[in-house]
């Protein structure tokens, strides 16, 4: 009979946490970059300086007067 030989090899588990760190940091990125945008951006329909495209509306004229 043949001598046994080991051949277990333990398994690397850490090897996505950097990129899984990547991930996450780009996620909590691009929700920051969103909710600046909307903030930035967002008008309420009833808001009187909102004007809608097509709407016939005349925007006031710049300066406020």
């Amino acid at each position: 009979m043949a001598p046994h030989v080991d051949r277990y090899v333990p398994a690397v588990t850490n090897g996505g946490k950097g990129i899984a760190a990547f991930i996450i940091a780009l996620a909590l990125a691009c929700v920051v970059t969103a909710t600046y945008v909307h903030k930035q951006t967002y008008r309420h329909p009833t808001d009187p300086t909102w004007h809608g495209k097509g709407s016939g509306d005349l925007a006031p004229p710049e300066g406020g007067q």
